[in-house]
């Protein structure tokens, strides 16, 4: 299945579940409705991804009869509402120089998150942002420790993902990862009956159509399997949580580039760079207001 969260001009407060189906989306939210009750105090990660199951038998039963929108008329939102947090691949190609020859990572902070239909808004338009193209593997039950073996029967779906990230001057990498709307994620999530190899999968990736990159998740350092054995190894993950690969293409974009980012059986992201509300020179920059 290829789930989405959107919302309708009419309600933006107002989140849907719907399938993903080329140019349409099917509203599904009524299988919402199989989600238990929550009270205090919450689980950590996804409530609906901690029960995708049972979700996705619900839908299965109902689609059939589900309204259809057109995509277009729609704004996107990340598949995942609740991830408690990122998990950020570092130095994770093979052409990489990476420390002690594996995958690193960094964390990012999850108000970063948005979806494709929000875009990406620059708060410091004067500093350089750049994207990092990546696969966004999504956690769909607790572990810890586990196995390279086991990995990725632990794995939800996958997504494409924008990783964006401020240029450091003087900040902290999590810090320049962590801006509002800079862990971009959508359009859908792809369950993972749907990807036998995460390994076997590729991108391309355009900026106002001029192609930036194009690449095999093959070529990295650390696979899916690897990359949420390695972080078991350190850190319980919950459902819902998103290990991002690691991006290999880095460059800067401004207001009103247009990205696109193609993962062929995973969909086709498309989103905006603007000029955020708030947008500011950095707070301890010389004159900044």
């Amino acid at each position: 299945m290829r789930l989405c969260r959107f919302v309708l001009p009419e309600s933006p407060e107002n989140p849907r579940l719907g399938l993903l189906e080329s140019d349409a989306v099917r509203d599904v939210t009524e299988a919402t409705d199989v989600l238990p009750p929550l009270r205090w105090p919450l689980a950590p990660g996804d409530q609906l991804i901690a029960n995708l199951p049972q979700v996705c038998e619900r839908i299965a039963q109902i689609a059939g009869n589900a309204s259809i929108l057109a995509r277009e008329n729609v704004r996107l939102l990340s598949p995942v509402a609740n991830p408690s947090k990122f998990v950020c691949g570092a130095g994770n190609w093979k052409h990489h120089v990476s420390p002690l020859g594996m995958m690193g990572f960094m964390g990012k902070a999850v108000t970063s998150l948005a979806g494709e239909g929000e875009g990406v808004e620059l708060r410091w338009p004067d500093r350089v942002t750049v994207h990092e193209p990546e696969l966004a593997i999504i956690i769909g039950r607790e572990c810890s420790n586990v196995s390279v073996e086991e990995a990725l029967d632990y794995v939800a779906g996958y997504a494409c993902a924008l990783d964006m990230t401020l240029k450091p001057e003087r900040e902290d990498w999590a810090f320049c990862k962590s801006f509002d709307t800079y862990g971009v994620l959508g359009p859908c999530l792809v369950t993972a009956d749907e990807i036998a190899d995460p390994s076997a999968l590729g991108y391309k990736f355009w900026v106002n159509d001029e192609l930036r990159g194009e690449r095999s998740f093959g070529d990295l350092t650390g696979s899916p399997a690897q990359m949420i054995a390695f972080a078991s190894s350190a850190m319980t993950l919950y459902p819902g949580d998103l290990l991002l690969s690691g991006a290999a293409d880095v460059a800067p974009v401004v207001a009103g580039d247009v990205m696109r980012l193609e993962i062929p059986g995973i969909e086709t992201l498309v989103t905006k760079v603007s000029l955020s509300a708030e947008a500011r020179s950095a707070p301890w920059d010389a004159g900044a207001g």
